[in-house]
């Protein structure tokens, strides 16, 4: 089975008057294949213009649309969790000197988070649509604001269920035993 590479773009064959690019997106082209902490949903769409400037830079507007099934962190359900992303960003060809050395902390500044590089001549904008859904998908993922989670007790959905177990006691408190010794103190 052949690789489908349409999101990868030749930079050299961009015509003067720019690429128009309308793809549906697959795990494999926006290298999501073993990702585990959510997934492609269906009917995912790219929609941009790509126009090369000056020095092989290449300036990308238009539209990332897209669904991700994530699980949720408190009750374990899975939801979807919409990507509408509007894109406007510049793509510079890598040089030698653009290398950073790794540091302990880098800065961004704003002009950082439009500009990538690409390296000789070809631009994997399925890289650029992986990094909008890791910048999409929140840390804390839940279903919905107010979901009430699991039951620590029997394990039940408090989304769905109401379950009858008592409320957990001060000592099951990782810190109950702390707690004990100033209370003894106070005495």
């Amino acid at each position: 089975m052949s690789e489908r590479r349409v999101l990868v773009i030749d930079v050299s064959r961009i015509p003067s008057e720019g690429l128009e690019v309308q793809e549906s997106l697959e795990p494999g082209e926006v290298h999501l294949e073993g990702e585990d902490s959510f997934d492609l949903a269906p009917g995912g769409r790219l929609k941009c213009r790509l126009e090369r400037g000056e020095d092989d830079s290449v300036h990308l507007r238009g539209r990332l649309s897209a669904r991700l099934a994530l699980q949720c962190g408190r009750c374990l359900e899975p939801f979807s969790l919409p990507v509408e992303q509007d894109l406007d960003l510049f793509y510079l060809r890598r040089r030698a000197e653009d290398e950073v050395e790794e540091e302990d902390e880098v800065e961004l500044a704003d002009r950082d988070m439009v500009i990538a590089y690409h390296d000789g001549d070809e631009l994997d904008l399925g890289e650029m649509v992986r990094e909008q859904f890791f910048l999409t998908v929140p840390l804390k993922r839940l279903c919905r604001e107010e979901c009430r989670g699991l039951c620590p007790a029997c394990g039940s959905n408090r989304n769905h269920v109401r379950c009858e177990c008592p409320p957990p006691e001060a000592a099951a408190s990782p810190f109950g035993s702390l707690r004990k010794l100033f209370e003894d103190k106070d005495r």
